[in-house]
């Protein structure tokens, strides 16, 4: 292994990313993080202010931050040397509060009345998150200006995420990667988490059948809802996978907590002590786009896109830099792991 860090080292410092464009769409979120150590402790002081008729519960310092699917991975883009640029609807005070975070990103504001915002509750490692969509909602391919199709025109990359949270996700994705691969522009996508969408889900299938997404991005969960729609029932996902992606035309690249997958090869993540467990799926598809458009192998696309997950999540809320992620891969001790 420390063999093909070394060779990817080399390679990171040898390619120019400034050269690459990535286009993100279409969310913006205002992230408000809060975290507990104990899910009793949570649970018990709810119910005792809600007995009581209301009341307040004392909290550590909350963080906020900027969200979304796609300004996450604009931003890491961004952080990693890309030319990274976010499309996505706000509201006038949204277009400030984006702005302030997503610095280093060309943003694309389309002004709406309302803002997109997540409150996320990170208790024992897991996430619980009770969002808002606003704009993010409707995006939809009319949404963009001509200006917008040019810079997707002559874009390496078009990632598209938010697909579950997004009631007009699978007509954006059809109309938007059909164009975007007219172009000669790559197709990337992460529909997020499915479960509030069943009913959809075979449409978005019916879709992407076209052969419209070249990669997509899942995790566990995701993988599960597909597979369970498609009547897959392999128990081993490097058995789902290859079946899913036959059916749907596509690379799938499965990333989990302990390692990530793609075209049979396999890579452990890193054993860290993370500092917060929102936004590291959209961290690891910016690591991944990254090695996809400086043509790594699997193997080494894969430990990029661990590695920039990795950082995120012991630097967070500070975004890790490319220097971060070689530093991390040139310092990390694999022997002992």
């Amino acid at each position: 292994m420390e063999e093909i860090v070394r060779s990817l080292i080399k390679k990171l410092e040898r390619s120019d990313l400034s050269k690459f464009r990535v286009v993100s769409l279409p969310d913006f979120f205002l992230d408000i993080i809060i975290k507990f150590d104990k899910m009793n402790f949570f649970l018990e002081n709810v119910d005792k202010i809600y007995r009581q008729g209301g009341g307040n519960i004392s909290i550590e310092r909350p963080i906020i931050t900027s969200g979304g699917n796609a300004a996450n991975t604009a931003l890491a883009l961004a952080r990693l040397g890309v030319e990274s640029y976010l499309i996505c609807k706000t509201s006038e005070l949204g277009k400030v509060i984006a702005s302030h975070f997503l610095q280093g990103v060309n943003n694309k504001f389309k002004i709406s009345k309302e803002m997109s915002i997540t409150a996320s509750f990170e208790i024992e490692g897991r996430n619980i998150m009770f969002s808002y969509p606003g704009p993010a909602r409707d995006f939809s391919f009319e949404d963009l200006g001509e200006d917008d199709l040019e810079i997707i025109s002559s874009s390496d990359l078009l990632y598209v995420g938010n697909w579950n949270l997004n009631m007009k996700g699978t007509e954006l994705i059809e109309k938007v990667f059909n164009f975007a691969k007219s172009k000669g522009t790559k197709t990337y996508l992460d529909i997020g988490d499915p479960s509030t969408k069943l009913d959809e889900i075979d449409s978005l299938i019916d879709v992407l059948s076209s052969g419209c997404a070249d990669i997509m991005s899942l995790n566990e969960n995701e993988l599960k809802y597909l597979s369970a729609k498609l009547g897959i029932d392999e128990k081993d996902p490097f058995d789902t996978i290859p079946c899913i992606e036959r059916v749907l035309k596509t690379r799938i690249d499965l990333h989990t907590k302990s390692y990530s997958f793609s075209r049979g090869k396999v890579v452990k993540t890193f054993e860290i002590k993370p500092r917060a467990v929102t936004g590291a799926g959209d961290a690891w598809n910016a690591g991944n786009i990254l090695g996809e458009l400086i043509g790594l192998n699997d193997t080494e696309r894969l430990l990029l896109a661990n590695a920039v997950a990795a950082v995120y999540l012991k630097s967070f809320p500070n975004r890790g830099s490319l220097e971060d992620v070689k530093n991390f891969l040139a310092s990390y001790n694999f022997l002992t792991k």
